[in-house]
Protein backbone atom coordinates (compact mmCIF):
# COMPACT_ATOMS: atom_id res chain seq x y z
CA UNK A 1 0.00 0.00 0.00
CA UNK A 2 1.48 3.39 -0.93
CA UNK A 3 2.18 5.77 1.98
CA UNK A 4 -0.47 8.28 2.93
CA UNK A 5 0.12 11.77 1.60
CA UNK A 6 1.66 13.98 4.31
CA UNK A 7 -0.78 16.39 5.93
CA UNK A 8 -1.09 18.68 8.92
CA UNK A 9 -2.35 16.93 12.04
CA UNK A 10 -4.12 20.08 13.20
CA UNK A 11 -6.77 19.51 10.54
CA UNK A 12 -9.30 16.73 10.02
CA UNK A 13 -7.95 13.56 8.45
CA UNK A 14 -9.78 11.20 6.11
CA UNK A 15 -12.71 9.07 7.18
CA UNK A 16 -11.65 6.29 9.54
CA UNK A 17 -12.90 2.81 10.19
CA UNK A 18 -13.75 3.16 13.88
CA UNK A 19 -13.88 0.30 16.29
CA UNK A 20 -16.03 0.21 19.38
CA UNK A 21 -14.64 0.28 22.89
CA UNK A 22 -15.85 -3.33 23.28
CA UNK A 23 -13.95 -4.59 20.24
CA UNK A 24 -10.81 -2.76 21.35
CA UNK A 25 -11.01 -4.26 24.84
CA UNK A 26 -11.41 -7.73 23.37
CA UNK A 27 -8.26 -7.15 21.33
CA UNK A 28 -6.49 -5.73 24.35
CA UNK A 29 -7.40 -8.77 26.45
CA UNK A 30 -5.74 -10.98 23.88
CA UNK A 31 -2.70 -8.70 23.81
CA UNK A 32 -2.39 -8.84 27.59
CA UNK A 33 -1.84 -12.56 27.37
CA UNK A 34 1.25 -11.89 25.27
CA UNK A 35 2.57 -8.66 26.73
CA UNK A 36 3.41 -7.93 30.41
CA UNK A 37 1.68 -4.74 31.53
CA UNK A 38 1.42 -2.36 34.42
CA UNK A 39 0.41 -3.45 37.88
CA UNK A 40 -2.78 -1.89 39.33
CA UNK A 41 -2.40 1.79 40.17
CA UNK A 42 -3.92 1.64 43.64
CA UNK A 43 -5.78 -0.68 45.95
CA UNK A 44 -9.50 -0.06 46.35
CA UNK A 45 -9.24 0.49 50.13
CA UNK A 46 -6.53 3.16 50.00
CA UNK A 47 -7.38 6.48 51.65
CA UNK A 48 -7.11 9.84 49.83
CA UNK A 49 -3.77 11.60 50.26
CA UNK A 50 -3.70 14.60 52.62
CA UNK A 51 -2.03 16.82 50.02
CA UNK A 52 -3.28 15.59 46.64
CA UNK A 53 -1.86 16.62 43.29
CA UNK A 54 -4.50 18.69 41.49
CA UNK A 55 -4.90 17.66 37.84
CA UNK A 56 -6.95 19.56 35.26
CA UNK A 57 -7.84 17.47 32.19
CA UNK A 58 -8.46 19.79 29.24
CA UNK A 59 -9.76 18.85 25.79
CA UNK A 60 -11.41 20.54 22.82
CA UNK A 61 -14.41 18.19 22.85
CA UNK A 62 -14.14 16.71 19.36
CA UNK A 63 -13.37 13.01 19.92
CA UNK A 64 -15.77 10.54 18.25
CA UNK A 65 -18.42 9.39 20.73
CA UNK A 66 -18.31 5.92 19.19
CA UNK A 67 -14.78 5.66 20.55
CA UNK A 68 -14.98 7.83 23.69
CA UNK A 69 -18.61 8.20 24.84
CA UNK A 70 -17.61 10.80 27.45
CA UNK A 71 -14.92 12.32 25.21
CA UNK A 72 -11.19 12.35 25.89
CA UNK A 73 -11.40 14.27 29.16
CA UNK A 74 -13.91 11.77 30.51
CA UNK A 75 -11.70 8.80 29.64
CA UNK A 76 -8.62 10.40 31.20
CA UNK A 77 -10.50 11.46 34.33
CA UNK A 78 -11.79 7.90 34.67
CA UNK A 79 -8.25 6.58 34.26
CA UNK A 80 -6.82 8.86 36.95
CA UNK A 81 -9.69 8.77 39.43
CA UNK A 82 -8.57 5.61 41.30
CA UNK A 83 -5.36 7.32 42.40
CA UNK A 84 -5.76 8.64 45.97
CA UNK A 85 -2.88 11.06 45.46
CA UNK A 86 -4.75 12.94 42.71
CA UNK A 87 -7.79 15.17 42.52
CA UNK A 88 -9.25 15.49 39.05
CA UNK A 89 -11.17 18.29 37.36
CA UNK A 90 -12.25 18.64 33.72
CA UNK A 91 -12.45 21.56 31.30
CA UNK A 92 -13.25 22.02 27.62
CA UNK A 93 -12.78 24.63 24.95
CA UNK A 94 -16.51 25.40 25.05
CA UNK A 95 -16.32 26.48 28.71
CA UNK A 96 -16.01 30.12 29.77
CA UNK A 97 -12.49 31.41 29.04
CA UNK A 98 -11.96 28.17 27.10
CA UNK A 99 -11.85 26.36 30.44
CA UNK A 100 -8.56 28.12 31.18
CA UNK A 101 -9.53 30.99 33.46
CA UNK A 102 -6.98 32.26 35.97
CA UNK A 103 -9.06 30.71 38.75
CA UNK A 104 -9.07 27.31 37.03
CA UNK A 105 -5.34 27.38 36.34
CA UNK A 106 -4.49 28.56 39.86
CA UNK A 107 -6.52 25.67 41.25
CA UNK A 108 -4.40 22.99 39.57
CA UNK A 109 -0.81 21.74 39.64
CA UNK A 110 -0.92 19.78 36.37
CA UNK A 111 -2.77 20.26 33.11
CA UNK A 112 -3.26 17.33 30.72
CA UNK A 113 -3.97 18.81 27.29
CA UNK A 114 -5.62 17.04 24.37
CA UNK A 115 -6.42 18.84 21.12
CA UNK A 116 -6.43 18.12 17.41
CA UNK A 117 -8.83 20.12 15.25
CA UNK A 118 -9.26 23.42 17.09
CA UNK A 119 -5.82 24.58 18.18
CA UNK A 120 -6.37 28.03 16.66
CA UNK A 121 -9.62 28.51 18.58
CA UNK A 122 -7.84 28.66 21.94
CA UNK A 123 -7.55 32.36 22.92
CA UNK A 124 -3.92 33.45 22.82
CA UNK A 125 -4.18 35.12 26.23
CA UNK A 126 -5.36 31.87 27.80
CA UNK A 127 -2.57 29.88 26.12
CA UNK A 128 -0.05 32.45 27.36
CA UNK A 129 -1.44 32.08 30.88
CA UNK A 130 -0.65 28.35 30.72
CA UNK A 131 2.85 28.96 29.37
CA UNK A 132 3.65 31.56 32.03
CA UNK A 133 2.62 29.22 34.83
CA UNK A 134 4.63 26.33 33.38
CA UNK A 135 7.78 28.45 33.14
CA UNK A 136 7.27 29.68 36.70
CA UNK A 137 7.01 26.12 37.99
CA UNK A 138 3.40 26.60 39.07
CA UNK A 139 1.98 24.18 36.51
CA UNK A 140 3.17 21.00 34.80
CA UNK A 141 2.05 20.25 31.23
CA UNK A 142 1.29 16.83 29.72
CA UNK A 143 0.64 17.21 25.97
CA UNK A 144 -1.20 14.24 24.52
CA UNK A 145 -1.17 12.83 20.98
CA UNK A 146 -1.87 15.75 18.57
CA UNK A 147 -1.56 18.34 21.34
CA UNK A 148 1.92 18.92 19.90
CA UNK A 149 0.05 21.41 17.69
CA UNK A 150 -1.39 23.29 20.66
CA UNK A 151 -0.40 26.88 21.38
CA UNK A 152 1.09 26.19 24.83
CA UNK A 153 3.22 23.24 23.69
CA UNK A 154 4.58 24.99 20.60
CA UNK A 155 5.34 28.13 22.58
CA UNK A 156 7.28 26.15 25.18
CA UNK A 157 9.12 24.12 22.54
CA UNK A 158 9.87 27.01 20.18
CA UNK A 159 9.63 24.71 17.14
CA UNK A 160 6.98 23.50 14.62
CA UNK A 161 6.39 20.27 16.59
CA UNK A 162 5.15 18.24 13.59
CA UNK A 163 5.93 14.64 12.61
CA UNK A 164 6.88 13.96 9.00
CA UNK A 165 3.51 12.33 8.29
CA UNK A 166 0.89 10.03 9.76
CA UNK A 167 -1.32 7.13 8.71
CA UNK A 168 -4.67 6.22 10.26
CA UNK A 169 -4.66 2.57 9.23
CA UNK A 170 -5.06 1.13 12.71
CA UNK A 171 -1.90 -0.96 12.80
CA UNK A 172 -0.70 -2.65 16.01
CA UNK A 173 1.75 -0.47 17.92
CA UNK A 174 4.56 -1.98 19.97
CA UNK A 175 5.66 0.39 22.74
CA UNK A 176 9.15 -0.09 24.18
CA UNK A 177 10.45 1.43 27.42
CA UNK A 178 13.55 3.41 26.42
CA UNK A 179 14.36 4.75 29.91
CA UNK A 180 13.12 2.19 32.47
CA UNK A 181 14.61 4.09 35.42
CA UNK A 182 12.72 7.31 34.70
CA UNK A 183 9.69 8.03 36.95
CA UNK A 184 7.42 8.04 33.88
CA UNK A 185 8.25 4.38 33.37
CA UNK A 186 7.29 3.29 36.89
CA UNK A 187 5.55 -0.12 36.87
CA UNK A 188 5.64 -0.29 33.08
CA UNK A 189 6.98 -2.96 30.76
CA UNK A 190 6.81 -3.10 26.96
CA UNK A 191 3.20 -3.27 25.80
CA UNK A 192 1.12 -3.66 22.65
CA UNK A 193 -1.72 -1.40 21.50
CA UNK A 194 -3.88 -3.43 19.08
CA UNK A 195 -4.78 -0.54 16.72
CA UNK A 196 -3.42 3.02 16.54
CA UNK A 197 -2.52 5.87 14.20
CA UNK A 198 1.07 5.62 13.01
CA UNK A 199 3.35 8.68 13.29
CA UNK A 200 6.64 8.87 11.41
CA UNK A 201 9.89 10.64 12.29
CA UNK A 202 11.42 13.14 12.07
CA UNK A 203 9.36 14.75 14.81
CA UNK A 204 10.33 18.42 14.90
CA UNK A 205 10.74 19.06 18.61
CA UNK A 206 13.81 20.17 20.60
CA UNK A 207 16.13 17.45 21.85
CA UNK A 208 14.39 16.06 24.94
CA UNK A 209 16.06 15.58 28.28
CA UNK A 210 14.80 12.00 28.21
CA UNK A 211 13.09 9.72 25.71
CA UNK A 212 10.94 7.40 27.79
CA UNK A 213 8.95 5.54 25.12
CA UNK A 214 9.62 4.44 21.57
CA UNK A 215 6.88 3.05 19.34
CA UNK A 216 7.08 0.94 16.21
CA UNK A 217 4.57 -0.52 13.76
CA UNK A 218 5.20 -3.86 12.06
CA UNK A 219 8.90 -3.59 12.93
CA UNK A 220 8.94 -0.59 10.61
CA UNK A 221 8.90 3.13 11.46
CA UNK A 222 10.02 4.13 14.95
CA UNK A 223 8.61 7.16 16.76
CA UNK A 224 9.64 8.78 20.04
CA UNK A 225 6.26 8.49 21.69
CA UNK A 226 7.15 9.64 25.21
CA UNK A 227 9.53 12.53 25.95
CA UNK A 228 10.30 14.93 28.79
CA UNK A 229 11.68 18.48 29.03
CA UNK A 230 12.22 21.20 31.61
CA UNK A 231 11.57 24.85 30.74
CA UNK A 232 12.92 27.20 33.41
CA UNK A 233 11.14 25.89 36.55
CA UNK A 234 8.45 23.82 34.83
CA UNK A 235 8.25 20.28 33.53
CA UNK A 236 6.65 19.15 30.25
CA UNK A 237 5.85 15.69 28.90
CA UNK A 238 4.69 14.66 25.45
CA UNK A 239 2.83 11.33 25.17
CA UNK A 240 1.70 10.07 21.76
CA UNK A 241 -0.39 7.25 23.22
CA UNK A 242 -3.76 9.08 23.40
CA UNK A 243 -5.29 8.42 19.99
CA UNK A 244 -8.83 9.75 19.44
CA UNK A 245 -9.55 7.30 16.62
CA UNK A 246 -8.90 4.16 18.67
CA UNK A 247 -9.76 3.68 22.37
CA UNK A 248 -6.21 3.37 23.65
CA UNK A 249 -7.00 5.40 26.77
CA UNK A 250 -8.80 2.34 28.20
CA UNK A 251 -5.57 0.30 28.03
CA UNK A 252 -4.12 -0.36 31.52
CA UNK A 253 -0.55 0.50 30.55
CA UNK A 254 -1.63 3.84 29.08
CA UNK A 255 -3.56 4.61 32.26
CA UNK A 256 -0.50 3.85 34.37
CA UNK A 257 1.53 6.11 32.08
CA UNK A 258 -0.88 9.01 32.55
CA UNK A 259 -0.64 8.74 36.34
CA UNK A 260 3.15 8.58 36.15
CA UNK A 261 3.27 11.65 33.90
CA UNK A 262 1.07 13.65 36.26
CA UNK A 263 3.35 12.85 39.17
CA UNK A 264 6.51 13.81 37.31
CA UNK A 265 5.38 17.12 35.82
CA UNK A 266 3.78 17.94 39.19
CA UNK A 267 7.19 17.55 40.92
CA UNK A 268 6.01 14.62 43.03
CA UNK A 269 8.47 12.12 41.55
Amino acid sequence: MPPTKPRQLAHPGPARTHQTRRSFLLRTTAALALSPLAVPLVQANQEPAPNPLRVLVWCEGTAPRTVYPDDIDGAIAQALQPNPGLTISRARLSDTDAGLSDAALDACDVIMWWGRLRHDDVPQARADAVVDRVRAGKLGLVALHTAFGSKPFRSLMGMPCEPRFWQEEGRPEQVEIASPDHPLARDLKPFLLPRTTMFVEPFLVPEPETVILKSSWDQGPMFRSGMAWTREHGRIVYLRTADDGFPVLFHPAVRQLLANAAGWVGHRT
